[in-house]
């Protein structure tokens, strides 16, 4: 089954166009990696599968539904969710309560701020489960200020998480780590995807290799290939788009 697909997918910004007549399947399972040289359109692509731009011609289906016209927080509501490259936590809020305010997003909640702090705190115990799977439950009364650049990656995870995605994207996720942060972060998206299918943005091609069922290569906004990681690396025109070197 096809969880997320793209077809014809334009994006004109006065002239220039970033996105050009992308197909794009994502089967429902997979780890699904979009990769390219920096101005390749990774991050209008992600921003038009999850809403945040409108195409200028194409569409953008999830489960065959189209969602290209929606706000982006009704296509949360249909199931896909998303991480962005930089950091976007309330930094004076502690890790759980960051959790525990996205996950009253989903109810009745958000509009009703007169409510007491016992109606916030029956969702404490989703939150701390959430934690829990990306391995932050120690640092559940931390404010997320305190967290290094790896753990509050981490918790934007656990953020996306609380929306119950069956798609979830995930932008840059080792970006600006170390090799330890980098292996954590590994180590946690091949957990998070059980039972879910994960697109991911990503330069770290060692992260690419070890992750990624299938990879979609990106070049001047359009596609350039697709398909499995050892056939892409191979493929001449992906040599050439990374400067003559082979993807390691």
């Amino acid at each position: 089954m096809i969880a997320l697909s793209a077809r014809g997918l334009c994006k004109d910004f006065r002239g220039f166009r970033a996105t050009n007549l992308v197909d794009l399947d994502v089967e429902e399972g997979e780890i699904h990696a979009i990769i390219g040289p920096n101005g390749a359109g990774k991050t209008t692509l992600f921003n038009l599968l999850s809403g945040f731009l409108k195409p200028t011609s194409g569409e953008v289906r999830l489960y065959d539904e189209p969602i290209s016209q929606l706000a982006p927080e009704a296509i949360v509501r249909r199931g896909l969710s998303r991480s962005f490259q930089i950091s976007s936590v309330f930094p004076t809020l502690s890790v759980l309560d960051n959790v525990i305010v996205a996950l009253q997003s989903r109810s009745a909640l958000p509009g009703a701020f007169w409510r007491s702090e016992r109606s916030m705190r029956t969702f404490e115990p989703r939150a701390r489960a959430l934690l829990e799977e990306v391995h932050l439950s120690n640092l559940a009364h931390r404010a997320a200020a305190d967290l290094s650049h790896g753990e509050k990656r981490q918790l934007e995870i656990a953020l996306s998480l609380t929306q119950e995605p069956r798609v979830l994207l995930l932008d840059e996720p080792t970006s600006g780590m170390g090799s330890e942060g980098v292996a954590r972060v590994i180590r946690l998206v091949r957990e998070v995807a059980r039972g879910r299918t994960v697109v991911l943005v990503e330069h770290n091609m060692s992260v690419v290799s070890e992750l990624a069922d299938r990879i979609t290569v990106l070049q001047y906004g359009s596609v350039l290939a697709t398909g499995r990681y050892d056939d892409v690396r191979r493929d001449p025109r992906v040599v050439e788009a990374y400067l003559g070197e082979e993807v390691a």
